[in-house]
């Protein structure tokens, strides 16, 4: 039978959700890291196949469709799991936003080549394809928050548990 100070006791609960807590930050940790990777696969596919267009090998431009396709749905898929972990873990609104904050910046990243990619299907943006050149600048900055994400993962989790930072 627990005693009336085991009830009130508030470690006691954090000690039961532990093993919970404790899957959701492993996922969460590892799912920091791949999206890193994603997005380095997604820069060097883009660089692949700008430079295969550029010296005229079709072959190797095919890896655009990669970096046009699967890639962004690879990481959409990797934002939700990410999203559902924070939730599922009780994590910090901080580190749920962070994890929330690839949709937008992937939504932005496909409207920002519709000037390249697109030039007669909206007319005010024709004279326009130097707004294309902010692709890669919002591309650049995706990929400091994914390079930044396990870091600073790594740091809230220390918090949250209560071990001091190196």
């Amino acid at each position: 039978m627990a005693t009336v100070s085991e009830i009130r006791d508030p470690a006691r609960p954090l000690q039961v959700a532990l093993p919970n807590r404790s899957l959701a930050q492993r996922v969460y940790l590892l799912g920091t890291w791949l999206m890193l990777v994603l997005i380095i696969v997604q820069f060097a596919a883009a660089g692949a196949g700008v430079f295969s267009v550029l010296r005229g090998n079709s072959a190797g431009a095919s890896i655009l469709l990669y970096h046009r396709g699967v890639g962004p749905i690879l990481i959409f898929v990797l934002t939700i799991v990410m999203v559902v972990t924070s939730f599922a873990g009780h994590f910090p609104w901080r580190m749920t936003g962070m994890a929330a904050s690839f949709f937008p910046l992937l939504v932005l990243q496909s409207l920002l080549i519709i000037p390249y990619s697109y030039p007669n299907d909206i007319p005010a943006l024709a004279g326009m394809p130097w707004l294309s050149s902010l692709h890669v600048l919002n591309a650049l900055f995706i990929f400091w928050l994914a390079f930044q994400w396990p870091l600073w993962t790594r740091r809230d989790f220390a918090t949250l548990t209560g071990i001091p930072r190196p």
